[in-house]
């Protein structure tokens, strides 16, 4: 299941051999270059839809200069730094994303964007032109939903020399046009849903807790356009922060449980009994009946299924859970009669 962001990047002009110190910054502000987002997901992990909101992440973003007569494809090796990693952010009186420091398109060449979100993960991110990828090193899925972030790279803007499109935000739309870029999610979004096996109507199950354990780290490159995980490493534990939910009836949807996990692709494990590095997950629960209360259960289950061996970028995946119970059965039995000793004496009729 892909999900894009679209970005645009509104510009303006620039001596290519001149920085932007030397720039008429009186010059009309559709001359800038700006950053049009084109998408509107939620403001919490995981981003959705194919908008990238206002109050969305702010992101970064890599450019680099061309002269006449050259190209990306051919010759990003003498591409010149001309945006090194920069911030972009919303602007609300312009509509428009944008750079703290403005930036003007050349008045002759070309320029090649890259971007990636979000921008708190800079320290992590380079990019090397001559190679065109851009590698996120070593990161790390956060231990709680709240810290996660939904990591993200941007399809390659080869060979600009003006804005492409312009921005419309979730509610409203910018005059300006912006440099137009498409995002990916990187990360695997991981989901636990809960409900009730048939004939369990009159019991109440309550689902107390989800933990699992996977690996959380890894290094994204992404060249020229193809992203590629290395094997993940470091077995860490996860926690889905649901508050109690009960499990509906089998007849009725699944429900979710806690919050969706952005996780690093890795492949799936898990041999019985486990092992230490295998990826599981540990389901807590309750029963009740007509409110007399029959205890908790917790019970480890492998995350690989026979459809799911691994956890690949930019997919869902949705552990729809059945919790069933042990019915009583009753296995019937007599002990048989045992002749009384003693008997009685013989008894003589005459």
């Amino acid at each position: 299941m892909k999900k894009f962001f679209f970005l645009a990047v509104a510009a303006v002009a620039v001596l290519a051999s001149c920085s932007k110190n030397e720039l008429d910054l009186t010059s009309n502000k559709e001359h800038q270059i700006n950053f049009s987002t084109v998408a509107a997901p939620g403001t919490r992990t995981p981003l959705s839809g194919t908008i990238y909101k206002t109050t969305d992440p702010t992101f970064g973003v890599f450019s680099y200069a061309l002269a006449d007569g050259k190209n990306w494809a051919a010759n990003s090796a003498d591409g010149q730094v001309y945006m090194d990693k920069v911030e972009i952010s919303y602007n609300s009186t312009d509509k428009i994303w944008e750079p703290a420091d403005v930036y003007f398109w050349p008045l002759s060449g070309s320029l090649t964007f890259v971007g990636f979100s979000p921008y708190s993960e800079a320290s992590k991110v380079a990019y090397a032109p001559a190679s065109k990828a851009l590698t996120v090193t070593n990161y790390v899925a956060a231990a709680t939903t709240a810290a996660q972030t939904d990591l993200m790279w941007a399809n390659t803007q080869k060979d600009l020399t003006e804005n492409q499109a312009v921005y419309t935000s979730e509610s409203e739309t910018s005059t300006l046009k912006g440099v137009n870029m498409v995002f990916h999610h990187a990360l695997s979004q991981v989901i636990f849903k809960v409900k009730k096996a048939a004939g369990l109507d009159d019991y109440t199950i309550t689902v107390n807790s989800i933990t699992f354990g996977a690996l959380s780290t890894g290094t994204l490159t992404v060249t020229d356009d193809a992203p590629a995980w290395g094997a993940a490493t470091v077995k860490a534990s996860f926690d889905s922060e649901g508050a109690d939910v009960v499990a509906p009836n089998n007849s009725a949807d699944f429900a979710v449980f806690g919050n969706a996990n952005m996780m690093v692709p890795q492949s799936l494990t898990a041999a019985n009994p486990f092992a230490a590095d295998d990826q599981t997950f540990t389901i807590t629960y309750s029963l009740e009946k007509s409110g007399t209360s029959l205890g908790q259960k917790a019970k480890e289950l492998a995350l690989r299924t026979a459809d799911v061996t691994a956890w690949e970028a930019n997919k869902k995946y949705n552990y729809n859970i059945v919790i069933d119970l042990d019915k009583i059965y009753f296995s019937p039995s007599m002990v048989d009669w045992v002749d009384a000793d003693p008997q009685p004496t013989e008894i003589t009729v005459q």
